[in-house]
């Protein structure tokens, strides 16, 4: 695992994953139940496209995505008080690379050598309907066991943290080797079509 130490949502973020699938994304690959994802085309065409222009296709961020940025140290800072951790036990890194799949993933920390983390600051309602159900949210599925994935750890953390709630989520997610063996085979189908994307563009054959 390729490990780029850079703050998330900067330049040479956006840089190392341009055109690389991110676990934020692998949804788009691959649905819960590990068939080819409707959107993979879409995004495919997308990371293809990043490759040969050199510009990352989308920028934006919406005021959901902006208040998780705003609250994510708070609530990892929330995260290693309420489980014990020293902060020299969480490593906060920019973008991880599986060398071997080509695609990467976003950790919110990795911890220690064994596991990850994963934070959502969601809105009020969302975050009492995750702790009602107290579980990991279905649509997050492939984002942890994708970054389960990327980095080869045993455990990632899953952190729903909303600060006028006395009540935290956190459930400690392990791998699935099935899901995790169907993901892996679609994700080397994408990058390989995304590299027969580019190799046409070049060609002229597009």
């Amino acid at each position: 695992m390729i490990i780029i130490d850079c703050e998330q949502g900067t330049d040479e973020w956006f840089e190392a994953r341009m055109g690389v699938p991110s676990a934020s994304n692998f949804s788009r690959i691959c649905t819960t139940t590990g068939k080819w994802s409707a959107q993979a085309d879409s995004y495919i065409n997308e990371l293809a496209a990043e490759v040969i222009t050199g510009k990352r296709s989308n920028g934006f961020m919406s005021d959901a995505m902006l208040r998780g940025v705003e609250l994510e140290d708070q609530a990892r800072k929330n995260f290693a008080f309420m489980y014990d951790y020293d902060s020299y036990d969480l490593f906060e890194v920019g973008f991880c690379i599986n060398e071997l799949l080509g695609v990467g993933c976003s950790p919110d920390a990795l911890i220690r050598d064994d596991s990850g983390l994963e934070i959502k600051c969601p809105l009020a309602h969302n975050h009492l309907a995750y702790l009602r159900d107290g579980v990991l949210p279905t649509k997050y599925i492939q984002q942890v066991q994708g970054s389960l994935l990327v980095t080869d750890r045993d455990v990632w953390n899953f952190y729903s943290y909303h600060p006028d709630f006395g009540e935290q989520l956190m459930v400690e997610v392990h791998r699935d080797e099935e899901f995790i063996g169907l993901l892996s085979d679609h994700l080397i189908r994408a990058t390989d079509l995304i590299g027969e994307c580019v190799e046409k563009f070049k060609k002229g054959e597009v």
